[in-house]
């Protein structure tokens, strides 16, 4: 949970009622990151920096994407997206969130360049994935990245 409350017990009540963790904003992205790799490692027993998803595997650490053991030339801005996707696992992320995890509070654009990097990376992964980009609308909620084959 991210929040900008400060006192023990707001965190000790997010806890309580599910939250895995808590970080107060302002926050730091790494930390964040970091964060979210342990809690996907002890969810899904993973010992690598590398999250696999169908036949996409997306490498956090070392910022690569393969598909079917290819590289996929994404940007920056493409790679932050998909690697927020990929730790999400499945849930949808909101593009307000997707806003956030780009460019923090430092001069945002318009949110609609969130559907412009996700048409653009849409495009990219079916282009080496048989047709499939794996990432899904969820309307009112954001986008996902799902393993169509689970």
């Amino acid at each position: 949970m991210l929040s900008a409350r400060t006192q023990l017990k707001d965190k000790l009540t997010a806890l309580d009622l599910g939250a895995d963790d808590f970080m107060i904003k302002p926050f730091h992205r790494d930390e964040l990151l970091a964060r979210l790799l342990a809690l996907l490692r002890r969810r899904k027993g993973l010992n690598s920096h590398v999250v696999q998803i169908g036949d996409l595997q997306i490498d956090i650490r070392n910022k690569q994407l393969l598909v079917e053991n290819k590289p996929v030339t994404l940007t920056r801005k493409e790679f932050e997206i998909l690697e927020l996707l990929a730790m999400s696992q499945g849930r949808p992320v909101e593009k307000s969130t997707l806003m956030n995890h780009l460019y923090g509070s430092n001069d945002e654009p318009e949110i609609k360049i969130i559907d412009v990097f996700i048409c653009t990376l849409r495009k990219k992964l079916a282009e080496y994935n048989k047709g499939r980009h794996r990432i899904e609308t969820v309307w009112g909620r954001g986008y996902a990245l799902r393993d169509y084959e689970a």
